[in-house]
């Protein structure tokens, strides 16, 4: 049978699998280099069809995204998407082995909320007697701007009318985002907090992932912030006018650092830092021949020749015309505001409604599978020491860099005073420790759009066609998908197979 390397897409709340086309083009394109076409449309309609009778000798590539958690279906609780997801999965690999093709690499992608699904999906395939694992191997695991400590509290007063205002919407899955679902399976704790706990099934099938990436937005993703995205106990981005960030040219980060009270006070956003030289001046003041200056250039966030700024605006607001008319819709706004605002209360009851009856029918027809039982180890969360904290911050920094790619290893500076407080709970600590040391060898790619009015959806330039800006973020989707293609090359060498892949649906 002819090996195959699948990857599983996961796309996140309220999407769809145009979401990921990007993502998923591109890995097409390492798979089959003749065909690189990443900025071109015909993505779309091509990608269904690839594969088809084409594939070579050696490892084949497979890129599956899933279709039964559309839209207001992922409403219905990170672990009813995950079943869903998982019964796909069983219909592909069969359909799969009627083809010849044998799973013998296995790989997720999890996008926003598809990461959290992704996490319980591989705790569900890791429960079965025997576990999935044992006939398909786990490569890789990896996700992108996901919420892995849930929704994050910040002490001002938007964010606590978003909380207000948002803990009350999206069914069930809103409860387990904002860590209100309790089960009474679960002893009382939430989705999130299960799914962190070593004892049990979840972060067990994550650590059976040799290779593991996490993804996230250093600055301006007003979905899903970097600490929740990194599991972090601190922000180092909160505040960008306090720190001279350098990043390449695919926009990710390779380092930064706080700023002095001086440097703050200068409006200038370029420094070059001039390297001590190969020789010595002689004693008569002349330079040796061979002498050369080192040069290194560092462009801070503050920087003033920067053209791109970030819009006023939300893009959906801002019409493809020109000034002063592109703004012109801001002018109905009175009139469009009560309209819209009732179309989404109406379409939040009717989702919520449907969501239910979904959840209840899926009770109904499956019992749950005893995936994990109630932790017996008591742990007092207030406990945790202020150098175990540092620890876990420190732990969660290092990362190991690939190609120039990734971010490298970076200092976690403290919280400056003018950065908005961070009000984690206690149970978001204790994730933040669990999952640190679950996969402490993973890489991070923190990608860089200052200018983005929300970096959520450039991170994977999920609608480049109507949002053609979101092109920025192609460098982070070529980082992300490289890793996990190189990893399934990785797979390939192991077996002693060719290096030659092929992707299709």
């Amino acid at each position: 049978m002819r090996p195959v390397h699948l990857i599983i897409l996961i796309h996140g709340l309220y999407g769809d699998i145009h979401n990921l086309h990007a993502v998923k083009g591109e890995l097409l394109a390492l798979a089959e280099p003749q065909s690189l076409d990443t900025s071109s449309q015909d993505f779309e309609e091509g990608l269904d069809e690839a594969g088809s009778g084409k594939a070579q000798d050696g490892l084949e590539t497979v890129v599956y995204l899933p279709k039964t958690i559309p839209g207001a279906k992922t409403w219905d609780g990170v672990d009813v998407c995950a079943a869903r997801v998982a019964d796909e999965i069983d219909q592909e690999i069969e359909r799969l082995q009627d083809e010849d093709k044998d799973v013998v690499g296995f790989s997720v992608m999890g996008y926003s909320l598809g990461g959290l699904i992704s996490r319980y999906l591989i705790g569900l395939l890791h429960a079965r007697q025997p576990s999935f694992f044992a006939r398909h191997k786990p490569v890789s695991f990896s996700t992108a701007a996901t919420p892995h400590l849930g929704v994050l509290k910040y002490g001002t007063t938007t964010n606590t009318v978003v909380h207000t205002i948002g803990r009350r919407l999206f069914s069930q899955t809103g409860k387990q985002l904002y860590n209100l679902d309790r089960e009474p399976e679960w002893a009382g704790r939430s989705l999130l907090e299960v799914m962190s706990d070593p004892d049990n099934i979840f972060l067990q099938a994550l650590k059976l992932f040799p290779k593991s990436m996490i993804v996230a937005n250093g600055t301006q993703d007003l979905t899903v912030p970097y600490p929740t995205a990194t599991f972090s106990l601190t922000d180092p981005f909160a505040d960008p006018t306090s720190i001279d960030v350098e990043v390449n040219d695919q926009h990710i980060v390779q380092s930064y650092r706080p700023l002095s009270p001086a440097s703050l006070d200068r409006p200038s956003s370029r420094s070059s830092l001039l390297t001590s030289r190969s020789n010595r001046r002689m004693k008569d003041g002349s330079e040796s021949a061979d002498e050369e200056d080192v040069e290194i250039s560092i462009t801070s966030l503050r920087s003033k020749g920067d053209e791109r700024k970030r819009p006023p605006l939300p893009p959906f607001l801002i019409l493809p015309l020109r000034w002063p008319f592109n703004y012109s819709l801001i002018l109905f706004l009175p009139f469009l505001l009560p309209i819209l605002l009732l179309y989404i209360s109406i379409t939040v009851i009717i989702h919520t409604f449907h969501s239910r009856r979904r959840i209840q029918s899926h009770r109904n027809e499956s019992e749950r599978q005893p995936l994990f039982s109630a932790s017996t180890s008591t742990i007092d969360l207030s406990s945790l020491s202020a150098s175990e904290q540092a620890e876990t911050a420190t732990t969660a920094l290092q990362i190991s860099p690939s190609d120039g790619t990734c971010t490298p290893p970076m200092a976690d500076p403290l919280p400056t005073s003018s950065a908005e407080p961070l009000l984690l709970t206690p149970q978001q600590k204790l994730m933040i420790r669990n999952l640190n040391a679950a996969i402490p060898n993973a890489e991070r790619v923190v990608a860089w759009f200052p200018w983005a009015f929300n970096a959520h959806a450039m991170l994977i330039c999920r609608t480049v066609s109507r949002f053609p800006w979101q092109e920025d973020g192609r460098g982070a989707v070529r980082a992300w998908t490289k890793f996990v293609f190189q990893a399934g090359e990785t797979e390939c060498h192991a077996r002693g197979t060719g290096a030659v892949a092929h992707g299709s649906t």
